[in-house]
């Protein structure tokens, strides 16, 4: 047996395509729709700027309650849960604006 195979070196792995049930190809097309059209650069922008705004507003609204409640805490080690949680709103929304900033 070894004679048989001794001229044959095996080259690494074989590598085969996965079958999938209904015969196509895995990077092949799924379905015979077209492609969804591409939007409006400008009106994706428009957008982006109304949501930034809008975050904007929103995150000075969430400042200021933020600091309204810190000043009403009478314990200056004692934080109450709800202003965490104001934090971290801020911190959320504030990461949506850099994002949305980034995108325009």
């Amino acid at each position: 047996m070894k004679g048989l195979f001794a001229g044959r070196q095996r080259q690494g792995p074989v590598h085969r395509v996965p079958q999938i049930p209904d015969g196509s190809v895995p990077d092949g097309p799924l379905s015979e729709e077209p492609p969804a059209p591409r939007r409006d650069p400008q009106e994706l922008l428009k957008e982006n700027q109304k949501n930034l705004r809008r975050n904007a507003d929103r995150l000075l609204q969430l400042a200021q309650e933020l600091k309204d409640e810190a000043d009403k805490t009478e314990q200056p080690n004692v934080l109450s849960l709800s202003l965490v949680h104001k934090a971290e709103e801020v911190e959320k929304l504030a990461k949506q604006i850099k994002a949305l900033a980034r995108a325009s």
